[in-house]
């Protein structure tokens, strides 16, 4: 699904005005789709209906949606939260809403939304920028303990930035959002995703052509999408068919990270998996994932001819999970990047280890895919916490520009950036995930992908994708307290049975 900023709306909107539909137009359709949302899911007759408006076209759509559902017989009452509307399409819809519309300012409206059935929030829209004034912050926290309330946000909840889906301050707590056009970074980035609740993207009167016509980088990723990039296997294929992964992973005491990799790789389909471990790993690692052939290294003389080969014989290589970052590991980071031919795939200590000198990831001639979670990307770009929350989505693509690799910025709707520009941002996963190991079998998985010869980009979405639904499958069978990273291995076959579309 393609997501699209606040400019690339109002080039749309633009376009429609020039092809003949008036503002005025767009206008009444949005009101109209959100008042829909309202009658689909309740008789309103008689419904308590409180209606936060601001001064701008926002608040003009919660103008129009409010006339729509008196109509329908809710009894409706609009809060203006900024005074009267400023903009002269606000002013059109309020001057239409007619009698029978109680009106109140914010500052007296605590009782109508404790007593709401309905609450509808059309105070900002995707020109928001910032935090919500202060004196707004006590009236959305009683709209939010309104329980029995049904909430909906008028095309990002109030409170959100549109474009990095960061909320600094007080934020509308939405059960549904309408939003038109096409999804905004808001619906699908955290935190602002997290405020939403269910997103449904309705049209108000732009063409599809103007829609076709426009190029988007950024899109959200569903298993549905990935599908068409799984096609059949073949049936006259030998393990050689489906690509050589080599693992080099694992050291004393966090073989755990390494077994889960190469487990998950194994159920994503990869032909042949090499794991490079040191000689005391062995009698841990070759009865937990019998399946493998093993290259064994000293770690006082690593890389070593034989691992050096492995990377030569590689057509993917995943390093990092478990592998610490003793100078040793460092060595074996560094072999990798200067002798892969396949896709590399950096996770976890091989990210920390770069974390010093992350221009070594412009050494690679193999694409490169890296998968930290916030506090690795952190110590990559040399940014802190708060400035990644800011914006996860640029913070992404710059460092993916920058080194020019493909950045997998791990977390609730993790966003994947290419060098090219081009962004995805998965829809996939649960909560229940956010327990250790679980990025190992996200790199098993990715690596897994990449070795079977999917192209880098894809399979960096893919594999976030794929992780992502497992876990969804776990939390429905197993609770996500109860959940495991390993139980996200068990449910990969599951999953695959449904991009083979059985």
């Amino acid at each position: 699904m393609r997501v699209l900023t606040a400019a690339e709306i109002r080039g749309l909107e633009s376009c429609a005005v020039e092809s003949g539909v008036s503002m005025e137009t767009l206008m009444e359709n949005a009101g109209a789709e959100v008042a829909a949302a309202v009658t689909e899911k309740m008789d309103v007759t008689g419904k308590k209906t409180v209606i936060l408006c601001g001064k701008g076209n926002n608040g003009g759509d919660g103008f129009v949606a409010a006339r729509l559902l008196a109509a329908e017989g809710a009894k409706v009452t609009v809060v203006l939260m900024q005074g009267a509307p400023a903009s002269d399409l606000a002013k059109q819809a309020y001057d239409k809403m007619g009698r029978g519309i109680e009106i109140i300012m914010y500052r007296t409206a605590g009782g109508a939304v404790d007593a709401a059935d309905v609450i509808i929030d059309a105070v900002f829209g995707f020109s928001f920028h910032g935090r919500l004034p202060s004196v707004m912050e006590p009236l959305l926290a009683r709209a939010a303990e309104n329980k029995k309330a049904f909430h909906i946000s008028v095309d990002i909840p109030s409170g959100a930035v549109c474009d990095t889906g960061a909320v600094e301050g007080a934020c509308f707590k939405a059960d549904l959002t309408v939003t038109f056009t096409a999804m905004k970074p808001a619906g699908v980035v955290y935190p602002a995703a997290g405020f939403g609740g269910m997103t449904v993207v309705r049209q108000v009167g732009i063409k599809e052509e103007h829609l076709e016509m426009l190029p988007c980088d950024t899109e959200s990723v569903l298993l549905g999408n990935i599908c068409p990039l799984f096609p059949k296997r073949d049936p006259e294929g030998h393990k050689g068919t489906y690509g050589r992964l080599l693992m080099i992973c694992g050291s004393v005491g966090m073989a755990g990270a390494c077994i889960m990799a190469a487990r998950a790789a194994l159920r994503s389909g990869v032909g042949l998996l090499n794991i490079a471990i040191p000689h005391a790993l062995y009698p841990i690692l070759a009865p937990a994932v019998p399946e493998a052939i093993f290259t064994l290294y000293d770690p006082t003389e690593a890389p070593g001819e034989a691992v050096l080969d492995a990377i030569d014989k590689a057509s993917a290589c995943l390093v990092g999970c478990g592998l610490g970052t003793a100078p040793y590991a460092a060595k074996l980071v560094d072999a990798v990047l200067e002798n892969a031919h396949g896709t590399v795939v950096l996770d976890a200590d091989a990210l920390n280890i770069l974390a010093k000198t992350p221009e070594k990831l412009l050494v690679p001639q193999a694409p490169v895919i890296i998968t930290p979670h916030p506090g690795e990307m952190c110590r990559l770009n040399g940014r802190t916490m708060a400035e990644l929350r800011a914006d996860r989505l640029q913070t992404a693509r710059v460092f993916a520009q920058t080194y020019r690799v493909i950045t997998v910025l791990k977390g609730a709707g993790t966003i994947i950036a290419a060098p090219s520009g081009e962004t995805r941002v998965n829809t996939t996963g649960n909560p229940g995930m956010a327990k250790g190991g679980s990025g190992d079998v996200l790199a098993g998985i990715t690596g897994a992908l990449c070795a079977q010869n999917m192209q880098p980009f894809e399979a960096a979405y893919s594999a976030v994708c794929i992780h992502g639904a497992a876990g969804d499958l776990c939390a429905e069978a197993l609770s996500q307290h109860g959940m495991l990273p390993t139980d996200l291995i068990e449910k990969l076959p599951q999953v695959f049975l449904q991009i083979e579309g059985k």
